[in-house]
C-alpha cells in the first residue's frame, strides 16, 4: 500500500504540473477530494466487514455509490476536457447532482449483481444483494430482480437529465452517458472487469475486427 500511495502522489503531482500550464491547477484538488470520498467509503466497508455488520440496503447504497469509483472517474475525466470542464463544472460534480447519483447507483448495483457470489466466497463484506436479501427476507433471485428495477430507474434519471435544458456543456453529459453505457457492457451479463478476457474480446470486436459485409442479393 505504501508503494501504491507513493505512486499515486506522483501521479497527482504530474497531473497538477500539466494542469497548471493550462491555468487549471484546481483540477488536482477536486480529483483528490473525490479520492478522499472513495477511500472513506472503502474504510466504511472494511469496518462493516470487521464488525460482521450487514447494513440496510439504503445505508449500503449511500456508501456504495461512492465506492463505485465513478466520482473519481468523472473528476479525472474532466482533466482531459481542457476548457470544457472548468471550476463551475467541478463544483457541479462535487454537489452530486441527480445524473451523477444515477451513474454511481448504476455502477455500484450492476457490479454487485454479477460479482457478489465470488466476493462472498473470498470473504468480502456484504454487497447490495446480501443487504437486500437480509433486510427483506427474500432469496437471491428476488433481490436481483428488485435491484435491476432500481438500475432501470437510474437509467430513466440519466435520460431525463439529458433531455432537460441545461447550461452544462453537452460533452460533460456525453461523458456521463458513455460511462453508463460502459457499465452495461462490463457488468450486465458478467463481471468483465474482473474477467478481463471477455472485455478484451468485445474491445477487439469493436475496434480491430472488420465488420462482415453480406453479399448483395439481387431481387
Amino acid at each position: 500500500m505504501k508503494v501504491f500511495y507513493k505512486e499515486l502522489l506522483n501521479v497527482f503531482e504530474a497531473t497538477e504540473n500539466i494542469a497548471s500550464k493550462e491555468g487549471r491547477s484546481y483540477c488536482a484538488y477536486y480529483v483528490k477530494e473525490e479520492f478522499k470520498n472513495l477511500l472513506r467509503s472503502y474504510r466504511m466497508e472494511a469496518q462493516w466487514f470487521n464488525e460482521g455488520y450487514v447494513p440496510t440496503f439504503d445505508v449500503y447504497l449511500q456508501n456504495g455509490s461512492e465506492s463505485s469509483t465513478y466520482g473519481v472517474v468523472v473528476a479525472a475525466g474532466f482533466i482531459g476536457m481542457e476548457k470544457i470542464a472548468g471550476i463551475k463544472e467541478y463544483q457541479w460534480l462535487q454537489s452530486n447532482p441527480k445524473i451523477v447519483k444515477a451513474l454511481k447507483v448504476l455502477g455500484r448495483l450492476e457490479n454487485d449483481i454479477v460479482s457478489h457470489q465470488a466476493e462472498q466466497k473470498r470473504g468480502d463484506s456484504a454487497s447490495s444483494v446480501e443487504c437486500y436479501m437480509k433486510e427483506h427476507d427474500v432469496l437471491e433471485k428476488k433481490a436481483v430482480e428488485e435491484i435491476l428495477k432500481i438500475c432501470a430507474n437510474a437509467w430513466k434519471d440519466i435520460n431525463e437529465e439529458c433531455m432537460k435544458p441545461t447550461a452544462l456543456p453537452s460533452p460533460i453529459l456525453q461523458l456521463l452517458v458513455n460511462l453508463a453505457r460502459i457499465t452495461e457492457v462490463s457488468y450486465r451479463f458478467d463481471d468483465s472487469y474482473t474477467n478481463s478476457s471477455s472485455l478484451k474480446d468485445k474491445i477487439t470486436a469493436l475496434l480491430l475486427e472488420p465488420l462482415p459485409l453480406q453479399d448483395q442479393v439481387n431481387i
